[in-house]
C-alpha cells in the first residue's frame, strides 16, 4: 500500500476526489492491477493576450503503462456537452486521446468488473473478497501525432489541484 488505500496509485499526493464517480473507477482501476494517476496534469486550453489562463482541462485519470488519460463522468449526455468540446479541444492542440467514460459507459462497467449501482462502495477498497480480480483492456490505440506540442511550445503542466 502507498499509504493512501491504494495499491496501484501513482501520483504523490492522496487523492481528492470530486464525487462518488471518480473514487469508484479509482477502486475498479486499482482492483485491476492497473497503475494509475489521478489528475497529474493540468493541459492549459485557451489564454488572453496577456498570456493569463482562460481555459483549461485537467483529465481525471492518467494510465501511465498505457498512455492513456481518462474522464470520468455521470452527468447526463446533454449536460456534458462543454467537457466533450473541452476534450475535442485538448485532441486538437496536443494530440492527447482522452476516454470519456459517461453514464452508460459506467453502467458496464460496474456490470462487467464492480458492484451494480446500488451497492456502491459496500466493500473495502483492498478487501479480496471477490475472486478472480476483473481485467481492464488498456490497449493504446493513439497515433504517434500524440506527441505534438501546441504551436507556442507550452505543454501540459502538472495539476495543481489536489
Amino acid at each position: 500500500m502507498n499509504g493512501v488505500g491504494f495499491r496501484h496509485f501513482r501520483g504523490t499526493k492522496p487523492p481528492r476526489f470530486a464525487n462518488a464517480s471518480e473514487r469508484e473507477l479509482a477502486e475498479l482501476l486499482d482492483a485491476a492491477g492497473l497503475p494509475w494517476e489521478y489528475e497529474p496534469h493540468t493541459f492549459p486550453l485557451a489564454r488572453d493576450t496577456d498570456g493569463r489562463l482562460l481555459e483549461a482541462v485537467t483529465p481525471d485519470f492518467y494510465l501511465p503503462d498505457a498512455d492513456l488519460y481518462i474522464e470520468c463522468t455521470e452527468m447526463r449526455p446533454q449536460l456534458a456537452h462543454g467537457k466533450r468540446r473541452k476534450l475535442r479541444k485538448l485532441r486538437t492542440l496536443y494530440g492527447e486521446v482522452v476516454t470519456l467514460v459517461g453514464r452508460h459507459e459506467f453502467e458496464r462497467l460496474r456490470a462487467r468488473y464492480g458492484q451494480p449501482r446500488g451497492r456502491r462502495n459496500a466493500q473495502a477498497r483492498d478487501s479480496s473478497g471477490n475472486g478472480a480480480g476483473p481485467t481492464l483492456d488498456t490497449t493504446n490505440s493513439r497515433s504517434s501525432s500524440s506527441t505534438s506540442e501546441p504551436s507556442d511550445g507550452a505543454g501540459p503542466s502538472p495539476s495543481t489541484s489536489a
